[in-house]
């Protein structure tokens, strides 16, 4: 028996997209941009505590929300 060398998992980074059914969206009021949330800077379109806000705003996340069905939420998202 040969042996094989040890090939670490691969981890992959980033923030987890969650199914949402269309019905959802359009009964409930989300909180799911990075415009929506007490940590967006918007003069600088970044996320004070350092998180990419550039793949989570408003139009890109309807977008993706539009072709797939799955959206991003923030898990440290603050609303005023």
């Amino acid at each position: 028996m040969s042996k094989k060398g040890y090939t670490p998992k691969r981890i992959r980074k980033g923030i987890k997209l969650d199914r949402v059914a269309a019905s959802d969206f359009n009964k409930y009021d989300f909180i799911y941009a990075c415009e929506q949330c007490t940590h967006f800077c918007p003069e600088t379109q970044q996320c004070t505590i350092g998180y990419p806000a550039h793949q989570h705003l408003k139009d890109i996340q309807l977008k993706r929300f539009e072709l797939t069905g799955h959206m991003a939420f923030c898990r440290f998202i603050e609303i005023d």
